[in-house]
């Protein structure tokens, strides 16, 4: 049940049930729906404020001005709404509701499977401990990978390595110039993250990481959204935003926390053990062979990979 809970939140799948709360209880007192005893007026504002908390604990990066927009907008629905006369009451639930929608919207894309290019001729990774291995387990996951996809994987990661580590350590040994065959697989930040690094620098490393990466659009790159602590929205709106400017695939994030939450799949909830290595590679094997579908890419084609992602985790 904890880990459940955990991921609902790391996900991000709790901002969506805030948001189905706020309009639950918007549009029930819109509609008169909802008991006129003012107790029950209380507990459907209670709850609209709760929903902003939760949205807010959720880590999800919505971009400034829509979220204070949507938060002063829903606080005002449950601080006046409840119960007000009909134009004050339509007036704000419409605003709020509107805005509400507007934010789901907007984040939807981050959560769904996007198409993009047929699997590469070869991967290289840049990353931190969570990459390059060297905590008990036998197999790092970009090796698993390899076999996963069936070419060659250089796992360039560093553990401990943060942004900028990763820029001055690791993206120098990426072959130039680069390939249009040939992709950037990047997990790095969640050091960035735990350590506090302003998020001016890590925006500056990763904006660096990314363009030197793509090799100015010759090489594909491939960037793992990372789950955020609450407080710590801004990294996440930094991966996005350069993650568009550099037209880089951004695996969501529900990838990684579906892996670092995964019973047995960590020592530490940071550090994988090599259960975790395992689900990691077959993760983002499945997920980047499904968003890549070439044009020769058929059902058959998908099933037989699944069959082969399968076997090459069993040994």
């Amino acid at each position: 049940m904890r880990g459940a809970l955990l991921y609902h939140v790391y996900s991000g799948q709790l901002f969506f049930s805030a948001a189905i709360l706020v309009l639950a209880a918007v549009v029930s007192d819109l509609f008169g729906w909802l008991d006129t005893r003012p107790l029950t007026r209380r507990i459907a504002a209670f709850l609209t404020v709760l929903a902003v908390a939760l949205a807010a604990l959720s880590g999800t990066p919505v971009r400034m001005v829509l979220a204070i927009l949507t938060i002063v907008a829903t606080l005002g629905y449950a601080l006046f709404g409840f119960g007000a006369r009909w134009g004050l009451r339509y007036s704000l639930g419409g605003l709020a509701s509107a805005l509400v929608v507007i934010a789901v919207a907007t984040e939807i894309p981050y959560h769904l499977r996007r198409s993009t290019e047929p699997t590469p001729s070869r991967v290289f990774v840049i990353g931190d401990s969570l990459s390059s291995g060297g905590f008990g387990e036998r197999t790092p996951w970009p090796e698993i990978l390899a076999r996963h996809l069936r070419v060659p994987v250089t796992n360039l990661a560093l553990p401990s390595d943060n942004a900028a580590m990763a820029l001055q350590n690791q993206i120098p040994q990426l072959p130039v110039p680069g390939s249009r065959n040939e992709c950037a697989l990047i997990e790095i930040g969640g050091n960035d993250i735990l350590e506090g690094v302003p998020p001016d620098a890590f925006a500056a490393a990763l904006n660096a990481i990314l363009s030197r990466a793509g090799a100015e659009g010759r090489r594909r790159v491939v960037l793992l959204e990372l789950p955020l602590l609450p407080g710590r929205w801004e990294y996440g709106a930094i991966q996005r935003r350069l993650a568009a400017k550099h037209n880089a695939l951004l695996v969501p994030k529900r990838i990684l926390a579906r892996v670092l939450l995964g019973e047995g799949n960590t020592s530490d909830g940071i550090h994988l053990q090599q259960q975790g290595h395992d689900a990691l590679a077959l993760e983002l094997a499945r997920w980047l062979y499904t968003t890549a579908g070439s044009s020769s890419g058929s059902t058959s084609n998908s099933r037989a990979f699944s069959r082969r992602c399968v076997r090459a985790t069993s040994t």
